[in-house]
């Protein structure tokens, strides 16, 4: 039988990994999940993506050489208390709990490769930014493998673990602060007479251009703003408003929060 690649946790980070393996052409049962408790959770995702779930994290370590750690951090305690006996050296457990270090896994473990990944939910759509940080025990062939794995679902990068705080707060929560601008622009596109289809259409498709004229041409973000904004435009004195109320500092804020949220979930979880 071929080998799976194991899910232990069935949130909505699991789910958008799983539709996006399906989507990137993985075989349904080549992925198997397991949870806590939830069982109506693990029915629904097999209706929905055909994959194989069981109630056993055993199965889940037997079937797979590959194990996504995707629990709530609080849970890594319980769930490594089960799984240490059932995880070996022909692992490769991946992490993307954040806050959770590779030595925070490592020591419930006796030389498994541990990595750490940091997606986001693009990865549903084949479209996330993944940061990875190695483990101590994790080889060239472990590398490799989470890069394969999470290149099929988007654009990875390789970072020092003690970068991944901020790469927690800037790409992992991320898409929410993106989500929150289109939402601003849909209610301001409204306010100013647009339908609310019309106005969601253009804010989509606004930022969907946007991003993908850095991808493809290269320029620095600063540049392209440049080049739109002519003086005495209509951009300028958007942009003026935004500074004026700002904008960039807000974001700044942001990413400075979560960055110490992420190192403040470090510590609270339970020793093993």
């Amino acid at each position: 039988m071929e080998e799976a690649i194991g899910f232990v946790g069935a949130g909505n980070m699991a789910e958008a990994l799983i539709r996006g393996l399906r989507g990137a052409g993985v075989d349904g049962g080549r992925i198997v999940v397991t949870n806590r408790s939830r069982r109506a959770r693990l029915d629904d995702l097999h209706r929905s993506w055909g994959i194989a779930t069981t109630s056993n994290k055993a199965e889940v370590c037997e079937r797979s050489r590959t194990v996504v750690l995707a629990m709530k951090p609080a849970d890594l305690d319980e769930a490594m208390g089960e799984l240490r006996f059932y995880v070996t050296d022909r692992h490769l457990l991946i992490s993307v709990l954040a806050g959770v270090r590779c030595a925070g896994v490592e020591r419930y473990l006796d030389g498994t490769p541990v990595i750490r990944a940091m997606p986001n939910l693009a990865a549903a759509i084949l479209a996330s930014a993944t940061a990875l940080a190695y483990g101590r025990y994790a080889g060239s062939e472990h590398r490799a493998a989470a890069q394969s794995l999470f290149g099929r679902l988007g654009h990875t990068v390789d970072v020092s673990e003690d970068a991944m705080d901020a790469v927690t707060a800037l790409a992992g929560s991320g898409p929410a602060y993106v989500y929150l601008f289109m939402e601003a622009l849909i209610e301001a596109g409204g306010e100013a007479g647009l339908s609310p289809q019309v106005a969601r259409d253009l804010a989509t498709y606004t930022v969907l251009g946007a991003a993908r004229l850095v991808i493809e041409t290269g320029s620095d973000p600063g540049e392209l703003r440049r080049r739109v904004t002519s003086p005495g435009g209509t951009t300028m004195a958007a942009l003026q408003a935004l500074e004026e109320r700002g904008f960039k500092a807000a974001v700044w804020d942001a990413v400075r929060r979560a960055t110490r949220r992420a190192q403040e979930l470090s510590t609270i979880l339970p020793p093993p």
